[in-house]
């Protein structure tokens, strides 16, 4: 369902994906892990096209996304052809992004009815089945400001699902909440997950709940994939000294 094929990602001379070579199946649970600045969140950002990136290509069902075919050749995509492999993507950031002036629901609406042409009525029966999924029913008319960052990042989700996507990035979606708000956004992910409605790539610092909800782990140490493994494997037993090294500190720190 995701193929990066030695992608190339660079702020100057600083190469933060390096050929990097990254898979994931239709279906598959997959969580990134690593120190900051190892690459995770780019590898999300760049399948989101929210950034370029300077070399290789990146794949989307079996179709290229920063490519397309013309006449036998891979050339650089329309925006047309992007935006279309692109609505099959879709992505839970660690702050929210809500927007402010928009109650939940009417967040929740807004990509169905000015993106897909949804009615109003056919969009919003829709939200509120979402919103009730998140447990949120209750909430649809509060704005942003009225709720707790729990809140707001169910919202999120639901906003997010609204779109159809068939597979899901989370950019550490805890990161930004208050502890005791952290196990009400992970439930509703280990729904998702367990649903098996979708492919879902979640980079987490959350180190349980990757070894939880997770089929495959990969770890990211310089813009490169170090290790990966069954989540048992993985944690139970790293082969990499890197990974050892970085498993010790942050499960000592938890």
């Amino acid at each position: 369902m995701i193929q990066f094929d030695k992608v190339l990602k660079a702020y100057g001379a600083l190469q933060v994906l390096k050929d990097l070579d990254f898979s994931v199946d239709n279906g598959e649970v997959v969580s990134i892990i690593g120190p900051s600045g190892s690459g995770k969140t780019t590898v999300l950002r760049v399948l989101m096209t929210l950034e370029g990136i300077q070399g290789g290509t990146m794949y989307v069902n079996g179709e290229p996304l920063n490519k397309m075919n013309v006449d036998g050749q891979l050339v650089d995509a329309s925006k047309a052809h992007i935006r279309r492999i692109r609505s099959k993507i879709g992505m839970v950031f660690q702050s929210f992004n809500l927007f402010p002036h928009m109650t939940a629901l009417d967040n929740c609406n807004e990509s169905p009815i000015h993106t897909q042409g949804k009615s109003k009525a056919e969009a919003t029966e829709e939200s509120m089945r979402l919103l009730e999924m998140v447990g949120l029913a209750e909430k649809a008319n509060h704005y942003p400001s009225q709720l707790s960052g729990g809140q707001q990042q169910r919202v999120a989700i639901a906003r997010t699902l609204a779109m159809h996507p068939e597979i899901l990035l989370f950019d550490e979606p805890t990161s930004a909440l208050d502890p005791e708000m952290v196990g009400e956004v992970l439930e509703v992910i280990r729904d998702l997950a367990k649903s098996g409605d979708y492919t879902m790539l979640l980079v987490t610092h959350q180190m349980g709940f990757a070894r939880e909800v997770s089929d495959r782990v990969c770890f990211f140490d310089g813009g490169k994939m170090v290790e990966q493994g069954k989540p048992d494997d993985l944690f139970g037993n790293p082969q990499h000294d890197r990974l050892k090294q970085f498993l010790s500190k942050v499960l000592e720190a938890g």
